[in-house]
């Protein structure tokens, strides 16, 4: 068990990047992580990290290392499911977006446990960037237009959407509605925070591109809140359609320029690829994946 444990700290250490990040999120000291891969490297009688007072390398043996203690561990976890009739336990942690985290977190983890009762969630709501690793994130559900370029990271697709261009009714009687999207640069708008490229709204309309500079009157970090200045008639706002399909059915807001609509964004869920075979991470992953197909079936 001790080299079990052991093997589990040296894969930290080198998925964290150092010493001191693997002993943060393990909740150890430094000295007792470097304990336990000193331990290993006199086992194995080769030295498995070449340490200086500035940086960390992994040697070679070091790297085969790593490799197979995934291995190991992997058919450790899947034997001790063994008598639990394919039953998942542990802990997870997840990286939600704030919007879609408000939106429908609570239905999409809700009936996680549900079907599997042993898990435990660890949930954080958050836009920013993450690194999976020094953070110690199992999967994290990110919206971009291109997936991160990396070997390191997999980069599941979940959903694609549009948005769209919206504005509130009283809004429309007091400036009217364009007629086409070059008249969009007359009008006030609602924007994510402000930099170069949210001043410039994209438009495709089949074949057809529009670039758009806005007069940018309030810019926000926060879904909700560009959805809630839009419905009181700050601006024009560029919103993902699904997340104000009721507000334009109800006609709390109405959609301008119709058949005009953003670049197409996707959903990402993002892991590392070591653990792409760890049943927590799959299980989680390909709930999430079902979730969204009925959501757009039934949208």
């Amino acid at each position: 068990m001790d080299l079990l444990v052991r093997m589990a700290t040296f894969v930290r250490v080198i998925e964290a990047g150092s010493l001191s990040a693997a002993a943060k999120q393990l909740r150890l000291s430094t000295a007792a992580v470097s304990r336990h891969v000193t331990a290993l490297e006199q086992e194995v009688a080769t030295p498995l990290l070449a340490r200086t007072t500035r940086r960390m390398t992994v040697t070679v043996a070091g790297q085969q290392y790593y490799e197979r203690c995934l291995r190991v561990l992997r058919e450790v976890d899947e034997a001790q499911s063994i008598g639990r009739d394919g039953r998942l336990e542990g802990l997870l942690r997840i990286s939600l977006p704030v919007t879609v985290g408000f939106l429908s977190g609570a239905s999409l983890l809700r009936s996680l446990v549900g079907k599997h009762p042993g898990l435990r969630l660890d949930v954080r709501l958050e836009d920013r960037l993450i690194d999976l690793v020094l953070e110690d994130v199992d999967v994290a559900i990110r919206v971009a237009a291109k997936p991160p370029l990396s070997t390191e990271i997999v980069a599941r697709p979940l959903s694609r959407w549009h948005r769209v261009v919206v504005a509130s009714p009283a809004y429309v009687r007091r400036h009217g509605k364009p007629k086409t999207s070059a008249a969009l640069a007359a009008h006030e708008s609602i924007s994510p925070v402000r930099d170069a490229a949210t001043e410039v709204w994209t438009l495709l309309n089949g074949a057809a591109t529009a670039r758009v500079r806005m007069k940018v009157r309030c810019s926000c970090n926060a879904g909700h809140l560009l959805r809630e200045l839009a419905l009181d008639g700050l601006g024009v706002a560029l919103l993902p359609h699904w997340f104000v399909a009721a507000d334009l059915q109800n006609k709390r807001l109405r959609q301008l320029l119709p058949g005009w609509q953003s670049e197409p964004v996707e959903v990402y869920a993002l892991y590392r690829a070591s653990r792409r075979h760890e049943p927590r991470v799959r299980v989680l992953v390909e709930h999430l994946r079902a979730a969204y197909a009925e959501s757009e079936q039934s949208a």
